[in-house]
């Protein structure tokens, strides 16, 4: 089993409204105006999805954190999980484009894959460089890697002092965190320059600083480690998980009719968000049953990060065997099933032979001979040690509540696998 797992859960319909913005709004799928307009919908969607993304990895990674551990082998197990797909799906997405002729946008390209924004794409730095060349790269959605690597260096750093922080200050830290969220978009208004068409023709700049530079990222990130501690400080979120979800899509709607683009990415939705995963953990941790924790949803949660990485290079290949943009309604949903299928066959493949066995060969430093391991030490991330979690000596103690296993692509340790699987 997995431990918090309607966590893992929440991450399916977070990579699918993802799925959706680029299957139909970045190829044109739809003849139909009509349609098309009405698809506009899912591009705030979409981004709010990847911000939930940000605000779980905080929460899962200081939820699992252990006081022994050390940022060498925290930093260690982070690059081992991402790293190896990346690379994989960095190197099948660039033989794509050198085949095809196509830019990483999946338009026309002029000339080679040009190399320098291909390496900064590759080493996952492309997204601190404002420019559209630099942020599309080779894999156009592993801009929130390399936010996610910012927030991984720096955790290790942060999170002893937020373990410091007593009990009664973590709200207080919780809403200066969603401060930074709120000030991001309005210094990104100070900036202009020429659209980007992609954002409906927001600036680029402004577009640049709200939703793609790392830094910007963090205050999402350092919410949910916030609420990971508020939580083993033994308190409940004041709404469960369908009236955190209603308050997000609200809060969306209404940002999207009131606000201009920069607020959009995260800062309407960050604290209904993380209402939303604290909702989902506390239900777990109580017992609750919550349609999150469906198996199959859970199944699919498990790979999404497979899911996230391989869905815009498949969509870019189907489309290439089948060029036609602007397509009837009922072909439009033929090509989009036919997407999901792909993507979905794509990610398992690299979760079963990429994924699994190189972060349990990975992850682990190895054991040198004469090295003593008391009984029952945690094995540091191997997939098959016994999960070993101490009570963190500072003044924010865990509540005594059931053990459930955590999530597994965010956590020191991953759940133990009957099999390569």
């Amino acid at each position: 089993m997995n431990r918090l797992p309607s966590l893992t859960g929440l991450r399916l319909p977070c990579a699918a409204a993802v799925f959706l913005v680029h299957a139909w709004l970045f190829t044109g799928a739809f003849a139909d105006q009509r349609i098309a307009d009405a698809a506009l919908v899912l591009g705030p969607l979409g981004m709010t999805g990847v911000s939930c993304f940000f605000i779980i990895s905080g929460f899962v990674l200081t939820w699992t954190a252990r006081p022994d551990d050390t940022p060498a082998r925290f930093w260690r197990r982070r690059a081992a999980r991402i790293y190896p797909n990346h690379a994989v799906v960095w190197s099948a997405t660039l033989v794509l484009l050198t085949l095809t002729g196509a830019a990483a946008t999946g338009e026309p390209r002029e000339g080679p894959v040009p190399a320098l924004p291909a390496l900064t794409n590759l080493f996952l730095v492309h997204t601190w460089i404002p420019t559209r060349e630099h942020n599309a790269g080779v894999n156009i959605v592993t801009w929130s890697l390399a936010a996610e690597i910012f927030c991984y260096a720096l955790l290790p750093l942060i999170l002893p002092a937020l373990r410091r922080l007593p009990v009664h200050r973590l709200a207080t830290a919780a809403a200066l965190a969603l401060a930074a969220v709120w000030t991001v978009p309005l210094i990104s208004l100070l900036f202009h320059g020429p659209p980007i068409a992609e954002a409906g023709n927001v600036p680029q700049w402004q577009f640049w600083i709200s939703y793609m530079l790392p830094a910007a990222r963090l205050p999402e990130f350092l919410l949910g480690a916030l609420a990971a501690l508020w939580l083993r400080a033994g308190h409940r979120p004041p709404l469960g998980i369908p009236a955190a979800g209603a308050a997000t899509l609200g809060c969306l709607a209404t940002g999207a009719a009131l606000l201009p683009f920069p607020f959009l990415p995260a800062a309407v939705t960050a604290a209904p968000l993380t209402l939303l995963v604290l909702a989902a953990a506390a239900a777990d941790l109580d017992g609750r049953p919550t349609r999150l924790r469906h198996p199959a949803l859970v199944h699919l949660g498990e790979r999404s990060f497979a899911i996230y990485l391989v869905h815009w290079p498949v969509i870019l290949t189907v489309n290439q065997l089948l060029p036609a943009e602007g397509r009837p309604l009922p072909a439009a949903l033929a090509v989009t099933a036919l997407h999901a299928a792909c993507t979905l066959a794509a990610a398992w493949l690299l979760h079963r032979t990429v994924e699994v066995p190189c972060y349990r060969h990975l992850a682990t430093a190895p054991h040198h001979p004469g090295t003593r391991t008391r009984p029952g030490a945690p094995h540091d991330g191997h997939p098959t040690g016994v999960p070993h979690h101490p009570r963190p000596a500072d003044r924010v103690h865990p509540p005594r509540t059931p053990q459930i296993p955590l999530p597994e692509h965010d956590g020191g340790r991953p759940r133990r696998h009957r099999g390569p699987a």
